[in-house]
């Protein structure tokens, strides 16, 4: 049967915590968020730190805000590429009000690929917004969805 069977969305808890970070050490080896960090998302966004396990194992997270702001998402490698990203996007969507939307490095053509296909699209640039590379802004409308 296939994993995705299996696969439940829950909020975060602080003993996730190691998990987080290895998963985020793969997606952002240069750029990763501290342990800090997500502990603070922890405190400030609780009902919207969303974690997807499988068993024992999370395969990935989602921090978002209700303004539909997502501020970090990531989806451990070797689950990668089989719709664990889509069900986390997904959930966010459903959770949110008039639109979701994000920055992501212009440089980045594997998440920009992948945020068009769930429907996203480029509506702004913040120049250098990540050192040397700029943020590419995408969006999408609930109203997408439905």
């Amino acid at each position: 049967m296939d994993k995705k069977s299996f696969a439940t969305i829950r909020k975060f808890k602080t003993e996730d915590i190691n998990k987080i970070l290895e998963i985020e050490e793969q997606a952002f080896p240069k750029t990763a968020y501290s342990k800090q960090t997500f502990l603070n998302y922890g405190t400030s966004l609780p009902d919207t730190f969303i974690v997807m396990e499988t068993g024992d194992d999370i395969v990935g997270y989602i921090i978002f805000d209700r303004g539909g702001h997502i501020h970090s998402t990531a989806v451990k490698r070797t689950y990668r590429m089989k719709g664990f990203g889509r069900i986390l996007f997904m959930h966010a969507v459903k959770c949110v009000g008039e639109k979701l939307w994000l920055e992501v490095r212009s440089k980045n053509s594997g998440a920009i690929a992948f945020y068009k296909k769930l429907g996203m699209k480029i509506t702004g640039k913040i120049p250098n917004y990540y050192g040397k590379d700029d943020a590419l802004i995408m969006e999408i409308s609930h109203k997408y969805y439905h």
